[in-house]
């Protein structure tokens, strides 16, 4: 529950004029687009094809529309595809049914702070509206409560809004992809789609400017246009970052081995939900709470994710069993019997630690949550980016989101940085004399500011499971503005 004057605050941020120039923001581009008066660059895109529906793949959707104003579709990789006679150019294919894709309460939380609202701001069409629902359905974070052995606490205030006017606020994953769809025509995303793609390959019958995409025996696949540019939003195993970083438009071996080439495993298992139910009195509202193992095997976070809602998380390291690693499950588990499995085992975990207080209220928000609900999978992270640019180049092809720059979670900027380059990719297109400059000038801008990002955060999740300090450079992170 948000206290009154953080509620004032926000809404102080909500009415205040945006930082951006009116010329750069969507309502201005609108009214451009209706005078004829869209870049080389936006004309050239007409007909993008995003290859992902999670939130970089939307709001990249999202910002092409209301800041380049290029109409894309949007595909979710999967092995069927739906046909369409959608009068949008601009497609997103992604690989989960539609059902799937409809479901507000799919994954867990979302961490949002300043630099990822000002994009949201940014790529929106109603402005401040949509940022004003996440907040609304979120909860707004005042700080971190870390639960010592004994039973002390150490309460760290959170200083984002007196620091920047904004807040951070956890909201449920699935509630903040529905906001961005609802910012789409229905037509443009394309479920149960783009999982079989293995590259793309010249189209045939037209002037070089448009490209196929392709399975593993190079097939063209049915039911895709071809297009002038394909934006790999495709997760942290990404089909898109192995052809970038390889410089290659196919690949020729099993997609998914191709894919987790450049994934760097971090040792743990994630497991995650959001639970009706909130934390309880005792605890510190509108406060995150940590608790870690005192041998780092085990980290425990709570958090509040919304009006009578919390997000749980949990991390448990490999274990060594004569010399090798050993990973808490094998397999991430899928169906609901497999779920259920899940739980039963990380409720025994917690079971076996030390007795506490809070692992036991976390332990009874477990047993509250529904198995399918749970969300699991590996602490992955792409291996550094170095030198390499996120867009291919022969420039069919540019990364956003993890597919760019997937990062360990320790400052939960996922989320922010795939409406960072959401934003700063429309940008560069709006205002590009081509769409190779276009492309270009996204890589220059986002680059050095991920590889940063990538460096913090693995150097936090390492140290924070050791119980070792390390620099905070969260006003860094906040500080963003797009360019």
């Amino acid at each position: 529950m948000r206290l009154p004057p953080l509620r004032l605050a926000t809404a102080a941020f909500i009415s205040r004029k945006s930082a951006v120039p009116h010329s750069s923001r969507s309502l201005f581009s609108t009214t451009a687009f209706a005078l004829n008066m869209k870049s080389n660059a936006a004309t050239q895109a007409e007909g993008t094809v995003i290859v992902g529906g999670g939130i970089a793949g939307l709001a990249v959707a999202t910002a092409l529309r209301n800041v380049a104003g290029v109409e894309c579709m949007v595909h979710f990789p999967h092995s069927s595809h739906e046909s369409t006679s959608s009068v949008s150019n601009v497609k997103v294919l992604e690989a989960s049914t539609k059902a799937e894709f409809k479901n507000k309460d799919a994954g867990a939380a979302a961490q949002l702070g300043p630099n990822g609202l000002r994009a949201l701001k940014f790529i929106s069409s109603d402005d401040d509206g949509v940022v004003q629902k996440v907040l609304d359905m979120g909860g707004i974070l005042e700080g971190n409560v870390m639960m010592m052995p004994g039973g002390q606490t150490m309460a760290i205030p959170d200083t984002t809004q007196v620091d920047t006017g904004m807040p951070q606020v956890l909201v449920r994953w699935g509630r903040l992809r529905s906001i961005l769809a609802d910012q789409l025509p229905e037509d443009i995303v394309i479920t149960d789609a783009g999982e079989d793609i293995a590259g793309y390959q010249l189209s045939d019958g037209d002037d070089n400017s448009h490209v196929s995409m392709i399975d593993a025996s190079g097939h063209p696949i049915a039911d895709l246009s071809s297009t002038p540019l394909i934006i790999g939003a495709d997760g942290v195993r990404s089909t898109f970052r192995a052809l970038v970083r390889n410089d290659v438009t196919h690949l020729t071996t099993d997609s998914n081995d191709a894919s987790g080439e450049d994934v760097k495993y971090g040792g743990r298992i994630n497991i995650k939900a959001v639970v009706n139910k909130s934390l309880g009195e005792e605890y510190k509202s509108g406060h995150t709470h940590a608790a870690f193992a005192p041998d780092g095997s085990v980290a425990v976070f709570a958090g509040p994710a919304g009006h009578d809602a919390t997000y749980w998380a949990i991390s448990v390291a490999d274990s060594v069993n004569e010399g090798d690693s050993v990973t808490f499950i094998d397999g991430l588990p899928t169906g609901v019997e497999g779920k259920m499995a899940l739980k039963e085992k990380l409720l025994a975990k917690l079971n076996s630690l030390d007795s506490d207080p809070y692992i036991t209220t976390v332990i009874d928000l477990i047993n509250e949550t529904s198995a399918e609900k749970i969300f699991c999978q590996k602490s992955e992270e792409a291996k550094e980016l170095g030198a390499h640019p996120l867009h291919s180049a022969d420039g069919r092809v540019v990364l956003a989101g993890d597919a760019a720059h997937a990062m360990s979670a320790s400052y939960g900027q996922a989320a922010n940085f795939a409406l960072e380059d959401a934003a700063t990719l429309a940008a560069c297109i709006r205002d590009g004399d081509d769409l190779d400059g276009a492309l270009k000038d996204y890589s220059k801008k986002r680059l050095d500011r991920c590889i940063e990002m990538q460096a913090r955060s693995a150097e936090r999740a390492a140290k924070a499971m050791k119980g070792e300090q390390v620099e905070d450079v969260s006003k860094w992170i906040f500080q963003w503005e797009i360019a």
